[in-house]
């Protein structure tokens, strides 16, 4: 006797343990892959800015007058995430001149948060009395910068032109 009745056919697949397998693969290197790209952006998007600027003589006994810079402003990231800066340091050039140079403690910040801060930075060689009343100010700062998976040194500036209110002390 013949037997006329068909075998079911297999199905071919991946099969149910390596279909979930597969799928958790993926949305790890996924994930991975994101949270690569956040950390690379919040260290490349660091930036820095100069929210108010101010220039003064400090009273002194002696003919020579010193000048001082008061620079405020704020630190921040186009982060994703958590974002630590380490070995800060400020550069203040004004009219092509270095003013000085400050340095800060170690800091971080979440995302959408800043970071202020407010320098103070000393000149003893220029003339105060011979000043212009605009100048043009470049702030720089370089710092080492960790975010998630990457750390790396950085470095940034602003800009701007500044009006102050005497020419000299």
């Amino acid at each position: 006797m013949a037997n006329d009745a068909e075998k079911p056919r297999k199905r071919r697949s991946l099969g149910g343990w390596k279909f979930i397998v597969a799928i958790v693969l993926i949305l790890g290197y996924s994930a991975a892959a994101a949270y690569g790209v956040m950390s690379d952006t919040s260290i490349r998007g660091l930036t820095v800015k100069m929210f108010n600027v101010s220039r003064y003589c400090p009273t002194q006994s002696s003919s020579l007058k010193t000048l001082n810079y008061n620079v405020r402003g704020a630190i921040w990231s186009a982060s994703s995430i958590q974002t630590s800066l380490s070995h800060i340091t400020f550069s203040l050039s004004v009219d092509g001149s270095l003013i000085g140079t400050a340095t800060q403690g170690d800091t971080s910040f979440g995302p959408g948060q800043s970071v202020p801060f407010n320098l103070t930075l000393t000149n003893p060689t220029l003339n105060p009395t011979t000043l212009p009343v605009s100048s043009k100010l470049i702030l720089s700062l370089s710092a080492t910068v960790a975010a998630g998976l990457y750390s790396a040194t950085e470095a940034t500036s602003d800009g701007t032109t500044q009006a102050f209110t005497s020419t000299g002390c």
